[in-house]
């Protein structure tokens, strides 16, 4: 029971990676509070979840708007009067070639979903962590944030800026709240077999396909399992000397 009575908040948390990590730190004793948009999708995990360990909070909402992440620090405090872990996941990406298709609109919105958000909830969530003196985030970042591959599909300018970003981010947070006890650091998953990017991997040709799992030294995808326990070992005491790191859960494809 790694995290027992632990608090942890994790956003996007309704499918894929997010309720993976969610189940994990649930069964080993955490009170985990959930965030998505979709509420009917957030309430089927809520209720897997609950089969697991303690029943979570959830809190539906969009993460770019500062209200929703208002409302989840003021509903998890006031419900569990703490906040352990922070699990910065949601994010998405588009499928971009050309500089020139991007529009400023695009820009931005890809830039808040994906990096603004975990600024915002970092800030936030940070000021409970400091009065506690004790404090784990973990941030998703990409692949893509690291190594693009030029040939076939690749994601788009904007969401490769975001999830870069994010990497520095969490370095220099790493720098500034170490003194309170508090560590973060960064996931970075290559292809997982999430329902998201499965399905834009299902769209890839088979030589394609082929081509990619071949420079996977492992052969296979990862799975959004495989992403968790990664995030599970953070956020746990298991790694309290560690901070400022990203741990690349790729199968091999990158090695930074």
């Amino acid at each position: 029971m790694r995290f027992d009575n632990k608090v942890a908040i994790i956003t996007g948390s309704s499918d894929g990676i997010g309720k993976a990590t969610a189940l994990i730190l649930a069964k080993e004793g955490a009170n985990v509070v959930l965030n998505a948009r979709g509420e009917e999708k957030l309430a089927i995990a809520a209720q897997e979840i609950s089969q697991v360990g303690r029943t979570p909070l959830s809190v539906a909402g969009d993460i770019c708007l500062n209200s929703t992440i208002d409302q989840i620090v003021k509903l998890t405090v006031e419900k569990f009067g703490r906040i352990d872990i922070l699990v910065n996941n949601a994010g998405g990406s588009s499928t971009v070639r050309e500089l020139s298709d991007i529009t400023d609109e695009e820009w931005d919105a890809t830039i808040v979903f994906n990096l603004k958000s975990v600024f915002r909830l970092c800030r936030e969530v940070s000021k409970i962590m400091k009065s506690q003196n004790y404090g784990r985030i973990i941030n998703l970042s990409s692949l893509a944030g690291q190594r693009i591959r030029c040939e076939g599909s690749y994601p788009g300018l904007h969401y490769s800026a975001a999830k870069a970003g994010i990497l520095g981010m969490t370095k220099n947070l790493a720098c500034t709240v170490g003194v309170h006890n508090i560590t973060v650091n960064a996931v970075s998953p290559g292809i997982t077999t999430t329902d998201r990017v499965y399905k834009r991997w299902q769209n890839r040709s088979p030589e394609e396909q082929a081509k990619i799992i071949a420079s996977i030294p492992l052969g296979r995808l990862g799975t959004a399992e495989n992403v968790a326990e990664a995030i599970a070992f953070l956020a746990s005491d298991s790694a309290s000397y560690i901070t400022g790191a990203t741990i690349d859960v790729n199968g091999g494809y990158f090695m930074g």
